[in-house]
């Protein structure tokens, strides 16, 4: 949610300013594959199906991190893009070296979880026979002040973030922005052919 929503801003910002979403639609990432695969891993072990399955409870962080890993492999691979995806790309690594060192579960402030999800999402994040991909921190757990400690209230509700979620939001919400934003590359080609060489 937080990813998606200044995303949309920053694409809506640039249409008013000129944007155009054919420029974004001709963005050309590297090893999108991996990325694309290490979202549908992740969303893969929140199927209910699977969710609550031994198979997922016994391997899960490993899947994660792997899939956290792929991502990263991905994002790195298109640093070429700029600024904006080196942005996001530090944000992926600050979040996967947290979750790494943690046993494969991002930890979450308890404080915060309540006051933006409620009592009940702290029931939810004890209960051990469901996956979570966060765990409420403990007083042993390992770069605490770059774990899930922002909370961030919607009108619906809401959830907390890390600084690398913040990092990767601001990351994405850039490249949408300049990319929407870059004079099209019809134009530089159609420059190119006109110069005399």
């Amino acid at each position: 949610m937080l990813l998606l929503i200044p995303a949309l801003i920053a694409g809506m910002l640039a249409i008013l300013c000129g944007g155009s979403l054919r420029n974004l639609a001709e963005l050309r990432l590297r090893s999108s594959g991996l990325i694309l695969a290490s979202l549908a891993i992740q969303l893969l072990i929140y199927l209910p199906a699977l969710r609550h399955s031994s198979l997922i409870l016994d391997h899960a962080e490993a899947i994660y991190v792997s899939a956290l890993g792929l991502a990263i492999v991905g994002m790195l691979r298109n640093l070429h893009l700029g600024p904006a995806i080196r942005l996001a790309a530090l944000g992926l690594v600050l979040n996967a070296t947290v979750i790494t060192i943690n046993s494969g579960h991002m930890p979450v402030n308890a404080a915060a979880m309540r006051a933006t999800r409620g009592a009940g999402a702290l029931v939810a994040a004890r209960d051990p026979n469901t996956y979570g991909n966060t765990r409420l921190a403990k007083p042993s757990d390992r770069l605490l002040f770059l774990s899930d400690v922002i909370p961030v209230r919607f009108a619906a509700g809401g959830n907390v973030y890390s600084i690398g979620d913040v990092l990767i939001t601001s990351g994405v919400a850039l490249l949408v922005y300049g990319t929407m934003r870059r004079r099209n590359s019809a134009i530089f080609n159609r420059q190119a052919v006109v110069e005399p060489a």
